[in-house]
């Protein structure tokens, strides 16, 4: 950033950010000198001695002098202000600027300020850490609240207003005293000023508490204040910034479009922004990874994909209760209350978890579960306090729940609703959640000032139009539908927030559409698209005939085709999609879906596979070594579930000991195994269990761990001492044996269906193991396999290495969805009819699944039957019922297939047993819904108990039996939730 920059910001865009890295050495060396006076005069209200501060100059002669009242002050009177004082009380915290409206310009040009906006800037500067940065010790975060607030008469100036945006207002940091009296002088800022130096001084004192009155210089803290406006000044991090226009005159000008497309999974989430500017053509160049900020440290942000963990946290810019004071009461609000991503993750570590949970591993595994939250949600312990409360992990709240039901549900959706009193959120609403804190991350983002200067139209406004989710390929209708519906709540929700909605009060500027939301397309085929548009227009100069004619064959009619298979590894489920692509014309391409499938196993079930195989024997040995009778007893109980007796805090410090310890430790080795070159033998990785290169030490959980294991007779045991060393031959026989046998499975169904090319994508195909089964089933011939990781895609790839190669294939599904996106008229070079694709019911086989999760044929209650096929026409099955049982499916007729949980069948009220004679027949039917109207999709796995029978033959209630979807088998949570493990 120049030092002289001006920057656009854009009116009601939400919180804008600007970076400025400085090295501090590299400043000029100050040392401002400061006079507080004292004159008798001055008293205030209760007689104190008022104190004023004077920064001084220096005259021809040297000698300093007070040039507002031509004082000479004693020189022991006199203090100095270097440039490493003035940061000190304010690094790693915000503090408000003096960013003021530049009213005219002196003869000089020197700007001339007005006495506001007081409340809309704020400053946040950290030190950072050796070589993060070429060049720079220091990175200076400055925040914008863009919201714009009604200018009236007797009230403060405390935000930008609707009149400075239609002027294009320009503002600027008033670092001279002369210019800034009128901001020191207002007392909320005062107090806040002067707070954060009593800390500072209190920790140099070892914790004791201090008195402004007690310290040799009671303007200290201003005089720090002033200086670090001088720094500021001179290392660049003082821009100007003008406001756009962007409606508020209501001369609504052009509007960049920006599409979000997002592949959320169970694991990472990727998402990618693509921009289509009013004057010009479309290009894939104008997309961008999506980055995430980090709100408790927003110095970090990120642009890579992130996990899919979600955390509450209260984000804070500063010291709220002060801020109120300022005549804005709601300065700097950031309305979602849940974290996600790298934030998320680090702020699960700090979480002790006494009261009730603080967040989910990924909030799209319990998509199924809208039961209300017993315990109900807490704010994690590195939450910001509440403006009138205390941090640490109090029950979450706050503006946002007006908008809300206690289970999480839009307010305004349900008729005589109340707004929540207590956040009993459900675990499938946090999914809403967690969209909506993605979608504000990426409208701050769209409009950010560094985000527009690098683009074209760098002062037109951006807005969402259109938000594109990924699917599962397997995924159940029935999920697919709340995806759909949590997608369509999150955007409703967010323009709540934001003030875009029809009821919004002294809403200044026009509101923007809302988004649509499309949830059509699976991972798997995403991949299919990036394949087929880098091959045919970047490596074949947009000429598809070619691709067709070299790796496509003749099936039906006279000209080829191309059927292309892929299998995506995820975290959550592995997933295989079959298309066949045909030329209509010399370019446009018609796609056919000939088969899908999904399986729940993928890379957490191997990540848990190398935690209990690889690192838990090293750890039971060592235990055995320091004394303990029986190690693996030992942890089978503190590892095998939560079990009676166990507090709250246990059961979170058990959970924190597996997500913080050891599930890093297990992912240290995979990525170490993932580097290894085919054949190559020997040790993966030598590491400590504790801690490591890019994994803290978490002292909470492994203090824990170790005072168990002392009290169960481990004597001078040390976790730290535990070390890890796998050969390489263990982790290849890990891979096969958790993801052979499915693997297995979706390579015979590739080579059942003839098919030209398979791709491999998501995280896991980097593992070598993976390539060697595939290799070893041989569905196509071996040059054909085609692995996304380091793929040459070419320089249109958003998250492309330094070669144009894909660098994580987990991003394929994201940027595929841009593809289609825009595949139908929008690529040059490329016609795909991507609205032929669509997600559909692989349930072919319903039945009762075994506690092994295998659906037997004698368990079978429906066979062979297209839920996809007419939703006009009743479906109907009696089956019977004695003991609570999942209900699932599978596609093929196959026992060995395996099958997937979609429904929960138990009692109604389990008191009633003891009256009922058993079995029931239960008669489940699905309802009747018109083929082209919103509920038929809706009704194709939706099944009822539409009768109850018992074994006398009476009728019994409906409400008897209990039908719910659910498609996790343990209702309690996933491992990485709960930290249950096996102990082998």
């Amino acid at each position: 950033m120049n030092r002289a920059a001006l920057h656009s910001l854009i009116p009601a865009s939400g919180i804008q950010f600007l970076d400025v890295d400085f090295d501090i050495n590299a400043l000029p060396r100050i040392s401002r000198p400061f006079w507080d006076e004292k004159p008798m005069h001055l008293r205030d209200a209760n007689g104190d001695q008022q104190v004023l501060l004077r920064a001084l100059e220096q005259s021809d002669e040297g000698e300093l002098f007070d040039p507002v009242g031509r004082n000479h002050p004693a020189e022991d009177e006199v203090y100095r202000i270097t440039r490493t004082q003035a940061l000190e009380p304010f690094l790693g915290q915000w503090v408000p600027l003096p960013f003021l409206r530049v009213q005219s310009r002196s003869a000089d040009g020197l700007p001339i300020f007005d006495e506001g906006p007081t409340n809309w800037a704020r400053l946040r500067v950290v030190e950072l850490a050796p070589g993060t940065v070429r060049g720079a010790t220091h990175r200076a975060v400055l925040a914008f609240d863009t919201t714009l607030v009604p200018r009236r008469d007797g009230r403060a100036y405390a935000g930008p207003s609707a009149e400075d945006a239609a002027e294009e207002q320009e503002f600027g940091l008033a670092a001279r005293l002369a210019d800034n009296a009128g901001f020191l002088a207002e007392g909320w800022f005062g107090q806040w000023l002067e707070t954060m130096f009593l800390d500072l001084v209190s920790a140099q004192r070892r914790g004791k508490a201090v008195k402004l009155e007690e310290l040799p210089y009671r303007m200290e803290p201003f005089a720090r204040y002033l200086t670090l406006l001088e720094v500021l000044t001179h290392a660049g991090a003082a821009p100007r910034v003008r406001l756009v226009d962007a409606g508020v005159s209501g001369r609504r000008g052009a509007m960049v479009d920006v599409d979000l497309l997002l592949d959320i999974g169970n694991a990472r989430t990727c998402g990618i922004l693509v921009e289509s500017a009013p004057d010009g053509p479309l290009s894939l160049n104008d997309s961008y990874p999506l980055a995430l900020r980090d709100l408790t440290k927003p110095e970090h942000v990120s642009a890579k994909p992130f996990e899919s963990r979600v955390e509450f946290s209260r984000a804070s810019f500063g010291q709220d209760a002060l801020s109120r004071r300022s005549g804005r009461a709601a300065a700097f609000a950031w309305p979602s209350p849940l974290r996600v991503g790298p934030e998320a993750v680090r702020l699960a570590g700090l979480s002790v978890g006494n009261e009730g949970a603080t967040g989910l591993s990924s909030p799209k595994r319990y998509l199924w579960d809208e039961r209300p939250s017993v315990l109900g949600w807490r704010f994690g312990a590195g939450s910001a306090p509440a403006a009138f409360g205390t941090a640490g992990e109090q029950p979450v709240s706050g503006a946002f729940m007006n908008e809300l039901t206690e289970t999480g549900e839009l307010l305004s959706k349900h008729r005589n609703a109340t707004p929540a009193v207590r956040a009993r959120f459900s675990r499938s609403s946090l999914y809403t959640l967690m969209l909506a804190e993605i979608l504000l991350q990426a409208i701050s983002q769209i409009n950010a000032p560094a985000t527009r200067a690098a683009r074209r139209n760098a002062d037109v406004p951006r807005r969402l139009r259109r938000v594109t989710l990924t699917l599962p390929t397997a995924m159940p209708v029935a999920e697919q539908r709340i995806v759909r519906r949590r997608a369509e709540a999150a955007v409703e929700l967010v323009w709540a927030w934001m003030g875009w909605t029809a009821g919004s009060a002294e809403r200044a500027i026009a509101a923007p559409l809302p988004p649509r939301v499309s949830a059509n397309l699976d991972e798997a085929t995403a991949t299919q698209l990036v394949w087929l548009y880098a091959e045919s227009v970047h490596r074949l100069q947009a000429d598809p005939r070619q691709l067709f004619a070299l790796m496509g064959r003749v099936r039906d009619g006279a000209q080829p085709s191309l059927r292309i298979a892929s299998i995506d590894i995820g975290g959550g489920t592995t997933d295989l999609a079959v298309t066949t692509y045909a030329l209509a014309q010399d370019q446009e391409i018609r796609p056919t879906q000939n088969f899908r499938e999904g399986f729940k196993i993928a890379g957490d079930d191997l990540l848990q596979a190398v935690i209990e195989r690889v690192v838990l024997p090293p750890l039971e040995a060592a235990l055995g070594a320091a004394g303990l009778r029986d190690p693996k007893a030992f942890l089978r109980r503190v590892l095998g579930g939560a079990r009676g007796g166990q507090s709250e805090a246990e059961r979170q410090l058990t959970r924190q000991f597996v997500a913080r310890v050891l599930e890093p430790c297990a992912l240290a080795l995979l990525s170490g195994y993932e580097v290894m070159e085919p054949g190559a033998v020997g040790v993966v990785a030598r590491l400590g269990i504790a801690e490591g290169p890019g994994r803290p030490r978490h002292d909470r959980a492994i203090a824990f761990f170790e005072r168990l294991a002392l009290d169960a007779g481990a004597n001078d045991f040390r976790l730290g001492s535990v070390d890890i060393a796998p050969e390489a031959a263990v982790m290849d026989g890990l891979v096969r044996g958790t993801l052979g046998p499915i693997l297995a499975d979706l390579c015979e169904a590739t080579h059942a269906y003839d098919c030209d090319v398979l791709l491999l994508s998501g995280r896991p195909s980097r593992l070598r193991a993976v390539m060697d089964i595939v290799l070893a089933k041989l569905p196509v011939a071996a040059h054909r396999i085609v692995h996304m990781q380091g793929y040459p895609a070419g320089g249109w790839y958003p998250f492309r290495d330094a070669h144009a190669r894909i660098e994580d294939p987990k991003t394929t599904a994201a940027v595929g969805a841009m593809v289609a996106a825009l595949a139908e008229g929008s690529l040059p070079g490329f016609l795909l009819r991507a609205s032929r694709l669509g997600m559909k019911s692989t349930a072919r086989y319903i039945g009762r699944l075994e506690t092994s999760g295998q659906l037997l044929q004698r368990n079978e209650y429906m066979r062979d039957i297209d839920l996809d096929a007419d939703t006009a026409v009743a479906v109907e099955v009696e089956i019977p019922f004695e003991a609570p049982s999942m209900l699932g499916f599978r596609q093929l007729p196959l026992e060995r297939w395996p099958a997937t949980p979609l429904y929960a069948l138990e009692f109604g009220n389990a008191d009633d047993v003891r009256n009922l004679a058993l079995p029931l027949t239960v008669r489940l039917a699905r309802g009747i819904a018109d083929p082209g109207s919103p509920e038929a999709e809706a009704s194709r796995e939706q099944f009822k108990p539409a009768s109850i029978r018992d074994a006398e033959g009476q009728e019994r209630h409906p409400t008897t039996v209990r039908m719910r979807l659910q498609t996790m088998r343990d209702e309690g949570g996933y491992w990485r939730d709960t930290g249950a493990l096996g102990v082998p």
